[in-house]
């Protein structure tokens, strides 16, 4: 195995399958935590549509997507928070315009030499040392966000209302979480795919609060398991000539399982 380091595009996958491990470890607590799992796969399926105007500008479909996320997720929780619409309308609404959308772009392309198939279902071979770049400036800052705020937020998530009556900026917090989610999935489609992205969102967590109802340790189990399923899966993928993300994705689903079914045997009144 320790030739496959020797490898340009094994490295860069490897240490960017190490960053998101721990940024969804984190980020999945929160999202699990508010009831905002499906917004995750809504704010994923937005980012065809924006690596399609990247296709049809000839821009950086990362930056277009990313933009497209962020102004997604921004929107979906102003309209949720006004009580205008709910999440699963908004994420149902927003998932179906941005295909289509993408859809409309794509035709407008005609004759793209592009792989778009990298982008729904992830590649390890796109992955550039700028993208870990970006990757490890994210969680550069999204550690000390979560380390300063993190009372703040899990008292916002326990009762909202409470919470702003005592002085916690609820909505400021619920923005920047949300910006933080749609950065940290769009940093992640290059290796796991928009496609499968929802799948990192929720098993995290899921997976720690079958260890544990301490928020502590749900965070360092989501973690563990999250990089050791990147990781993992990215060995397994090069030893069995498989996509990367679907082996991930594939790999912590059975995981996780595993685990429940263990759980429910060694604590079955839990």
């Amino acid at each position: 195995m320790i030739e496959l380091f020797q490898l340009h595009f094994f490295r860069n996958a490897f240490i960017m399958s190490f960053l998101v491990g721990i940024l969804f470890g984190i980020l999945s607590f929160f999202v699990v935590m508010r009831k905002m799992s499906f917004l995750g796969a809504g704010i994923a399926h937005t980012a065809f549509g924006g690596v399609a105007l990247g296709v049809l500008l000839g821009v950086d479909p990362f930056l277009t997507s990313l933009a497209f996320c962020i102004a997604a997720a921004i929107l979906i929780g102003k309209l949720v928070r006004f009580g205008r619409i709910s999440f699963d309308m908004g994420i149902g609404i927003f998932f179906s315009f941005s295909m289509a959308l993408g859809a409309i772009f794509l035709s407008l392309k005609k004759g793209y030499a592009f792989d778009l198939m990298s982008y729904l279902f992830g590649n390890i071979l796109a992955i550039t040392p700028s993208d870990n770049i970006i990757a490890l400036a994210t969680l550069a800052i999204f550690i000390p966000f979560i380390f300063i705020f993190i009372h703040r937020i899990l008292f916002m998530t326990m009762d909202e209302e409470v919470a702003a009556v005592s002085g916690v900026r609820t909505e400021l917090l619920d923005t920047i979480l949300l910006i933080f989610l749609a950065g940290i999935i769009v940093i992640s489609i290059k290796i796991v795919g928009i496609i499968l992205i929802s799948a990192l969102v929720v098993l995290p967590a899921s997976f720690g609060l079958l260890v544990s109802r301490d928020y502590r340790k749900v965070i360092l189990y989501g973690i563990a398991y999250t990089v050791l399923v990147m990781i993992g899966g990215l060995f397994l993928s090069y030893c069995l000539d498989t996509p990367a993300g679907a082996t991930m994705v594939t790999a912590g689903t059975v995981l996780y399982f595993l685990s429940l079914g263990i759980a429910k045997i060694v604590t079955p009144d839990r």
